[in-house]
């Protein structure tokens, strides 16, 4: 049985240094294949595992701005309250 190896398109992706405790390196998993990427230097890599860090990026934004907003909201007396 011969096995095809299409040619996938392959592009950079630099991953930044976290924190000094950090892991050196991110894993990214997708359909049960971990791609593993050093922390703090560019990799070529499939263009969905682009997209993939990309969507998790996106994502952590909107959460880290929803957690600020409802932090700002938590710290406002209520409407008719004395202080």
């Amino acid at each position: 049985m011969a096995t095809t190896n299409k040619a996938d398109n392959r592009v950079e992706l630099f991953v930044p240094k976290g924190a000094a405790n950090d892991e050196p390196n991110l894993v990214i998993g997708i359909n049960g294949v971990n791609y593993v990427l050093p922390r703090g230097k560019k990799s070529m890599v499939p263009d969905f595992v682009k997209a993939e860090y990309d969507r998790s990026v996106a994502a952590q934004e909107k959460y880290d701005a929803t957690v600020d907003e409802l932090l700002d909201a938590a710290n406002k007396p209520l409407p008719g309250a004395s202080t």
